[in-house]
């Protein structure tokens, strides 16, 4: 980049930077080693005393782990541990009740009541979680991981005298019942617990969608003595371990589950996993494999994969480690007390979850994330496609991680052929002028989706849904430029939602309309034409695919249809308040839909589109009156969100006001999601954490015109921060020091991990 360039952009926005250094650093090594260069700072979540062992306890208190194959809680309990753990496929239908279920609870008893000195933590530097307290005389320790290469949660239990480590472990599977509403409904779910030398075997199904799944606990214990013990009666397995100096425990869980077209496309409920292995021997081996490594081995595996994704960025604004606990850390936020180490804390702990959450070869994050103790979760756990999965991922590109989005991929191949399907029924009915009789009418997204449907129209939403959703390939090109992913992967996926677009706009008056057309969940759910949510991304999308397109030298009279149809998508008008309008029916701000609406569906070209920038003021301008007269929202990740939407009007301080406001209002003493605006009404979603930690990515840098802009939108408050190793568009990797508004870094580099399977 020519540096006039990149200094006009600077004072477009009203920045003055000195610029330190441009392209390559001083050293070779340093080149090599800054996107994985440790923090000097101890990030940490700690507290003085367990989680309460109740639900209650699960949301606010407990300390989540994950490593794609499972999701876990952990409680930290004296007298006992409880470890809760979560497999994204255990579901059965996605009705009223029931979707997502709560695969098993592993308990360790100690009877260590009374126990003095107590600390837990997870340190995000380390993706470790510890627990640490003194009794009878006895320091007592354990540490947990939970390593994607090797596929299991690894506990480590010791004690600071040998032959002092006794306890028993039961896990077992919660939730059984041979129905859930009557008999017949199909909504049963069977299991046993069998112990047998030094493993537990928890195996059961799910009924309805005859769903099979199985936990193996193994236990190694260094000295002492280890008895396994079944109660038939009680389906109850055990392992006690008596007078050992340390111990070993690995988890493994899966189910029959598979990225298989018929798990979505299957009509019959009990021909989705028709013909799917049981899990017995797949966790055996994970299991087996595990076990022939030392344990120190297995942590160094888990560290070289967590390192070389969280150590990519590393986000500083001088706060020093706090000595009260996180809890208390929260309260303080909540009453004033804006303690800079919070704000970092939480940046990084959006990071940590996405890397918990989302791995190749395993599902993506729902709407709570891996993370689920409920027989019935909220919205029974599915993919919103109105904006919650979108924001799931935003962070993954701009916070250095983009090959975290291979989840979302894998899952995208499964319900493709369904979604085509729906798109050729949808052209049918709505467009039949435009049906490809041979089934080449692309593919249509609808919004609520689970591991074993797919999204028809939806009663709310538009199908700008699915465009909204192609973003998110794009941007994975976008910030990688690896051209093998546009071909094979970004590109099929952009065309495809284009042609069904294509299909599906009608002409009104000379424009390109969406019809029906629906702004997500406002205006008690309005069917009418051409809503500013369908046009934005549908524009978004043929722009983008044009593009993609001309990169890889593509042409056919579908590309030509694109290029006709753009200029009259007509994707943003301005209304007599001065807003981007919402509804074409609309004048004033407000006639239609709720006026604090939680979505700010009008404004997707301001973000995370490009289709509203410095180029276009006016339209700035009318983005800026929407924003404030819209207000907060009221839920976590509608806070998140308008913290990216101020950062790319470039208003640092109302930026900073809505992560000062998320985390007082939606961070709960375990920094989870509190989707619900109160203290006391707890309900998590994990979109408000990944969004948050991409609005202040969008804080720190943005790139969404083309040019690199190191700190567009910083808040006084952080006048003596700095960063290192965000994602800039075009595969530059960016440092920024503040206190001299500084450009430390910039580096064009190629992330071999990013490059598709």
């Amino acid at each position: 980049m020519k540096k006039s360039r990149f200094l006009a952009v600077i004072l477009a926005i009203s920045m003055i930077f000195t610029v330190f250094a441009v392209g390559m650093p001083a050293s070779a090594n340093e080149v090599i080693n800054s996107s994985t260069t440790k923090a000097s700072k101890n990030l940490k979540l700690w507290y003085d005393k367990p989680a309460p062992d109740s639900d209650a306890g699960w949301i606010d208190n407990s300390i989540p782990m994950g490593n794609g194959y499972m999701g876990v809680n952990l409680f930290g309990g004296t007298g006992k541990e409880r470890i809760q753990i979560t497999e994204n496929s255990t579901q059965d239908s996605n009705s009223t009740i029931g979707g997502l279920n709560n695969f098993a609870e592993a308990y360790i008893d100690f009877n260590h009541n009374g126990a003095t000195n107590y600390t837990r933590d997870l340190v995000l530097n380390e993706g470790l979680a510890h627990v640490q307290y003194d009794y009878d005389g006895v320091t007592y320790k354990r540490e947990f991981f939970t390593s994607n290469p090797d596929k299991v949660m690894a506990v480590r239990l010791s004690a600071s005298q040998g032959g002092k480590l006794s306890f028993t472990l039961r896990p077992t599977i919660p939730y059984l019942t041979a129905y859930r509403e009557q008999p017949g409904d199909n909504r049963g779910k069977s299991g046993t617990v069998q112990a047998k030398g030094d493993t537990i075997t928890l195996s059961g199904v799910m009924e309805y969608y005859n769903l099979q799944f199985e936990g193996q606990f193994k236990v190694i214990p260094d000295g002492g003595t280890m008895q396994a013990q079944n109660d038939q009666q009680n389906n109850n397995g055990t392992i006690t371990v008596s007078g050992a100096n340390s111990a070993v425990i690995l988890i493994a869980v899966g189910t029959n589950y598979e990225f298989n077209s018929q798990v979505v496309s299957a009509s019959n409920r009990l021909d989705k996993l028709k013909g799917f292995a049981h899990p017995h021997a797949k966790v055996t081996k994970y299991l087996a494999d595990a076990s022939a490594k030392s344990y120190d081995e297995l942590l160094a595996a888990h560290q070289a994969d967590y390192h070389g994704l969280y150590d990519r960025v590393n986000f500083d604004l001088g706060a020093v480690e706090p000595s009260m606990t996180t809890d208390k850390l929260v309260d303080a936020y909540r009453n004033g007390d804006n303690n800079p180490y919070l704000e970092e804390l939480i940046f990084q702990f959006g990071r940590y979850l996405l890397i918990c959450s989302s791995r190749d070869n395993t599902l993506p994050p729902n709407l709570q994330g891996i993370w689920n103790v409920y027989q019935d979760p909220p919205w029974r756990s599915g993919y919103w496609h109105n904006v919650n999965l979108q924001m799931n991922y935003w962070l993954a590109f701009s916070s250095n991680m983009p090959e975290l989005f291979e989840s979302y991929i894998d899952y995208y191949n499964t319900y493709l052929p369904k979604q085509q399907q729906y798109a050729t029924q949808y052209i049918n009915q709505y467009n039949k002028s435009q049906l490809d009789p041979g089934g080449d009418n692309g593919w249509a997204m609808g919004n609520s989706t689970w591991p074993y449907n797919g999204a028809g129209k939806s009663s709310h939403s538009g199908f700008g849904t699915g465009a909204w959703t192609t973003m998110l390939f794009w941007d994975y090109y976008d910030f990688t430029r690896d051209e093998k992913l546009l071909k094979d992967v970004v590109y099929p996926a952009m065309y495809g939602q284009a042609n069904f677009l294509s299909r599906f706009v009608q002409d009104y008056n000379g424009k390109l309309l969406a019809n029906p057309s629906s702004s997500p969940e406002n205006a008690n759910s309005l069917q009418t034409i051409g809503t500013t949510f369908d046009q934005q991304t549908i524009y978004e999308n043929h722009r983008n695919t044009l593009k993609a397109a001309e990169i890889l030298g593509y042409s056919n009279s579908t590309l030509d249809k694109l290029k006709s149809q753009l200029p009259l998508l007509d994707p943003i008008i301005v209304g007599k308040s001065g807003q981007i309008k919402e509804y074409r029916e609309e004048e004033y701000y407000g006639d239609l839909g709720e006026y604090n609406h939680r979505h700010i569906s009008q404004l997707l070209g301001l973000f995370p589109g490009q289709l509203i920038n410095t180029s276009t003021p006016a339209w700035l301008d009318a983005a800026k009156v929407s924003l404030t007269e819209r207000g907060p929202g009221g839920t976590g990740w509608a806070e998140a969100q308008r913290i990216a939407a101020w950062a790319r009007t470039l208003d640092a301080e109302k930026a900073y006001f809505y992560y000062n406001y998320l985390i007082k209002r939606h961070s709960m003493h375990n920094l989870f999601n509190n989707h619900r605006d109160s203290y006391t009404t707890k309900l998590f979603q994990v979109d408000g954490n990944f969004g948050a930690t991409a609005g202040v990515s969008e804080m720190l840098l943005q790139s969404n015109e083309y040019v690199i802009a190191p700190l567009p939108a910083l808040p006084d408050k952080w006048a003596n921060g700095s960063y290192r190793g965000l994602l800039a568009r075009g595969n530059f990797e960016v440092s920024a020091s503040c206190p001299e508004a500084r450009l430390i870094n910039l580096r064009s580099f190629r992330n071999q991990a990013a490059t598709p399977k």
